[in-house]
């Protein structure tokens, strides 16, 4: 080990600097004159200097790898920085990530606003060869101090927390706050891995990223497939609006269990470059309203191609919920306010990174996305669609990475609904992770 080198490095050297006086000399071994005794302390001098360089040298060999692991590839539905602890050389890591937002609303009356959208922390730790600790702590919109209406101005909250068995290269079982396999963002959400300046709007309302929940289930991959399959926390109907499901997440924070669900994500990974899979949500989300089950099934198909600098993705979701005419009258929603009963939406996007091939780290990626998306595709009878809910937006930006670890993105919505009062976004980012 290279500690126990260093450590005798460092007696040598405090040894050469404080050694005992030698004894009194006679007069026959003094040397004979002052320029002797020079060259005895510069030969001194050299010696030490010579034990200083060896000792500056052991400490640049060593592999820092045992202290910071860098950020590499993504592991079993975690993103890269996520995923470093299950490449960790010493039983700790340390990762996280950050990003900031500007948004500016074309027309309307709706402030722009520049907010540092989260602050991350990631914290992994191995017990031994076997079970590993993994843990994300978020801190959003940079404060959490109280504003003058009682609202919080931000939140600081666990993204993700669990114990894993490391059963076998091809099966282990997590339990903890989990994130929810389900389409692209919700479980690799780093703002290097993805190139609109916010979150495709699927993927914040019909799955409400970040969407986690308290549960156990078994991850593993083999050279074809990947698969995840957990039992958590079912979501809570109560927060259910015509915008979507984001209010049902219950985020591990004593959370109803009343009702449990079931949630399972299998890719097929068996051609280079290639992903193709899907997956189903299953459970109840009446918890502990009085006004039945609520059965809640989503399901999502996705694929992503990527190939030198091109990375084309495509995502398609449906979810549909049982009793929302009598949880509409629980929660006081009438016409056009209904949830929907079901909601559905897809999106494409394809964009290539023009500076692949010229000899240099950087990215810069022009990219354009379709996405079409309705929350009250259908509603119980007696209630109302909101023809504001049924949108359809064209997303035009560019994502530059002067590094792999940092990235800076531009992009422009062009935000249109059934109801015409759709608002176009201007929007600028900058992200990072380590």
């Amino acid at each position: 080990m290279m500690l126990p080198t260093t450590f005798a490095l460092c007696i040598s050297l405090a040894a050469a600097a404080v050694s005992p006086r030698a004894p009194e000399q006679t007069a026959q071994d003094r040397p004979a004159s002052s320029d002797e005794r020079l060259a005895q302390l510069e030969r001194t001098n050299a010696e030490l200097a010579r034990r200083l360089d060896l000792l500056a040298e052991e400490l640049e060999s060593q592999d820092h790898g045992d202290t910071f692991t860098p950020v590499g590839a993504a592991h079993h539905g975690l993103a890269p920085a996520a995923s470093k602890i299950y490449f960790a050389k010493g039983r700790l890591s340390i990762g996280g990530y950050g990003e900031m937002l500007y948004t500016n609303r074309q027309g309307g009356s709706v402030t722009d606003e520049l907010d540092f959208l989260r602050a991350i922390l990631y914290v992994g730790y191995k017990f031994d060869e076997k079970w590993l600790l993994n843990t994300e702590f978020e801190f959003e919109h940079a404060s959490v101090e109280d504003t003058a209406d009682g609202d919080s101005a931000g939140s600081v909250s666990v993204e993700f927390a669990y114990l894993e068995y490391l059963a076998t290269a091809a099966f282990s079982v997590r339990a903890g706050l989990l994130l929810i396999p389900m389409g692209f963002v919700n479980e690799i959400h780093e703002p290097t891995t993805f190139w609109s300046a916010n979150r495709p709007e699927i993927e914040r309302l019909i799955i409400p990223s970040t969407w986690r929940e308290n549960g156990i289930g078994v991850v593993g991959a083999t050279d074809q497939l990947e698969y995840r399959a957990y039992m958590v926390n079912g979501l809570d109907a109560e927060g259910f609006t015509s915008n979507g499901l984001r209010g049902g997440r219950q985020k591990g924070s004593e959370a109803k269990v009343e009702d449990v669900a079931f949630v399972g994500r299998l890719d097929y990974v068996g051609i280079d470059n290639l992903l193709v899979g899907g997956s189903l949500y299953w459970g109840n989300s009446g918890q502990d309203l009085d006004v039945g089950s609520v059965r809640t099934t989503i399901v999502d198909v996705h694929a992503e191609y990527q190939w030198r600098g091109l990375r084309l993705r495509g995502l398609g979701i449906l979810a549909q919920l049982d009793d929302v005419a009598e949880l509409n009258g629980e929660l006081g929603f009438t016409g056009a306010d209904s949830i929907g009963e079901e909601l559905s939406g897809y999106y494409l996007e394809a964009g290539y990174d023009v500076l692949n091939g010229a000899g240099t780290r950087q990215a810069l990626i022009p990219f354009v996305r379709f996405e079409r998306y309705d929350t009250q595709d259908d509603v119980p009878d007696g209630f109302a669609e909101n023809a504001a809910r049924d949108a359809q937006n064209w997303t035009f930006g560019v994502a530059w990475k002067p590094t792999e670890q940092v990235i800076i993105k531009a992009d422009y919505v062009d935000a249109d609904n059934d109801a015409g009062t759709g608002q176009d976004l201007l929007r600028l980012s900058m992200g990072y992770v380590f």
